[in-house]
């Protein structure tokens, strides 16, 4: 009986083993987010600004967040707290939503705060881009030439999500790219990583009251 246990927990163990294998065979399938794990923080990258043009280059930066992409798009779409969070942002103030497109006021400190940008965006819903999501504002009035902000948003699996933002600024003053760019990179990296915390802080909050819910189902029963 004894030896019949044995073999028994044996099969169990690799059962389990095997099966919890499978995730991790398909995570390290994943390159961009092993890359974005293994680093910890944000990864900042810039590219040339297209559809339409312009001589600023767009600054971005990704981050691995350790929540459902539920939880960092309720986050992303939440424009009327983005101060809160998003710490580039210093105002951020919800006009309007028709049919699902948001006009939000934007100030953006920029140049180590020498300037501030303000804006009014037109905002759509989530647009699925391949395998991401795409959030995209685009700028109607302000007080720079250009603005332009995208979110993207990948989930790796239940439990992680990528996420992206790329913002251009244009001021009116004459600025070099190599100038008003690495500033771009920084806000975008302040972004994503004010927006993984607080995705995180929430699925963290919200597993601990599942947890505690079911333990007190489980005693009732």
């Amino acid at each position: 009986m004894t030896l019949r246990l044995r073999h028994l927990a044996f099969a169990l163990l690799t059962t389990l083993t095997t099966l919890g294998a499978v995730p991790n065979l398909a995570r390290a399938g994943d390159e961009e987010a092993a890359r974005l794990e293994a680093r910890g923080k944000a990864q900042r990258y810039t590219q040339k600004t297209t559809d339409p043009a312009s001589s600023i280059d767009t600054g971005g930066a990704a981050i691995l967040v350790h929540a459902p992409i539920d939880e960092v798009r309720r986050i992303v779409t939440d424009y009327r707290h983005y101060e809160k969070v998003i710490k580039p942002f210093k105002q951020s103030k919800l006009l309007s939503r028709t049919k699902g497109v948001s006009e939000v006021y934007l100030e953006v400190p920029i140049l180590h705060g020498a300037a501030t940008v303000w804006v009014v965006t037109k905002i759509g819903q989530p647009v699925k881009d391949g395998n991401e999501e795409r959030i995209s504002a685009r700028m109607e009035r302000g007080n720079v030439d250009d603005f332009r902000a995208t979110w993207r948003l990948r989930a790796v699996d239940g439990e992680r999500t990528i996420v992206k933002l790329e913002i251009l600024v244009d001021p009116k003053m004459p600025v070099p790219s190599s100038v008003v760019t690495p500033e771009l990179c920084t806000a975008a990296d302040k972004a994503v990583t004010g927006v993984r915390d607080q995705a995180e802080k929430n699925h963290a909050a919200a597993s601990v009251a599942r947890a505690e819910k079911q333990s007190v189902s489980a005693e009732g029963s």
